[in-house]
């Protein structure tokens, strides 16, 4: 068990079940799988051994969970969660509100706060000032070893709050992260300001939502030159209606001549995932129409 052989021969097992019991899997996410009962879909998407399953009528559930029973649970029963709120990786998934799910994650935060320096604790109003990008190549003070570990520590664990919950902290996180390995007392001090930033919002939570038009909406954007190499850095998300479902914040891999240009290798940076994004959903039944 948690060996990656392990968790492979389980997909198999799972997958193979699944499709003997008429579920289809999602050609894009081989980890979805649906079958319609009762003119409704039923829903399986799991992550290694941890299933979420869905249907409007609580029955068609309880008949999947005995199916499930009978065929994973001859060693020991398994574990069954039901409800409008559950936890899962350090998040509170909320579905309380109908059309609406709530993430937070304000426990990891609270983790994560009351392990970091002193000096990380207290307010501010945005994670990252108007000199996130700029780096100090003259003479800069790298961080001691202890303070250099510190910093990795806390990163890593920004990294997954950031993919989780907290989207308004991604850029900063984006650039930090590429200072892992060279970290000095500045990127200290931009670090310092995001704990200060996640101190001051600690309740803020993500609420995600569609609108009535049913309208999956990307956007995508770039600024020029913005790192010391004359890199330019690209962002891009996706709502469909309220909340970003998927963000992203990275530093560009080419140098270009023109914001212009710059948009359109943004653009190039984000397709691979908008093209996902939309082949997954044809995949789950939904009928997509393209428009720009």
């Amino acid at each position: 068990y948690g060996t990656l052989r392990a968790a492979r021969l389980f997909w198999e097992k799972l997958t193979g079940k699944l499709k003997e019991w008429g579920f289809v899997v999602n050609e894009y996410d081989p980890c979805v799988a649906n079958k319609m009962i009762n003119d409704k879909q039923l829903t399986v998407v799991w992550h290694v051994d941890d299933l979420k399953v869905s249907h409007v009528s609580s029955e068609v559930v309880d008949d999947f969970i005995r199916q499930m029973e009978d065929e994973f649970g001859k060693e020991a029963p398994l574990s069954v969660s039901r409800g409008k709120i559950q936890e899962y990786l350090g998040m509170i998934l909320d579905f309380s509100n109908p059309g609406e799910v709530i993430v937070s994650m304000r426990d990891y935060i609270e983790t994560i706060l009351h392990d970091v320096p002193p000096e990380m604790r207290g307010r501010a109003a945005t994670p990252a000032a108007n000199y996130l990008f700029k780096v100090n190549n003259m003479n800069p003070v790298l961080l001691d070893t202890e303070r250099a570990e510190i910093f990795v520590h806390i990163m890593m664990q920004l990294l997954y709050l950031a993919q989780r919950a907290r989207p308004d902290i991604r850029t900063a996180v984006s650039f930090l992260c590429g200072r892992l390995s060279c970290a000095d007392a500045d990127d200290w001090n931009k670090l310092c300001r995001v704990m200060k930033y996640l101190d001051s919002t600690r309740d803020l939570v993500l609420t995600l939502s569609a609108d009535d038009a049913g309208c999956i909406m990307w956007w995508v954007d770039a600024s020029f030159a913005v790192h010391m190499d004359m890199k330019g850095h690209t962002g891009g998300t996706l709502s469909m209606g309220k909340g970003s479902i998927y963000s992203t914040a990275t530093k560009q891999k080419l140098v270009s001549r023109s914001s212009t240009e710059t948009e359109v290798i943004a653009v190039h940076d984000v397709m691979p995932q908008l093209l996902w994004t939309r082949n997954f959903l044809l995949g789950q039944g939904v009928a997509v129409k393209d428009t720009i």
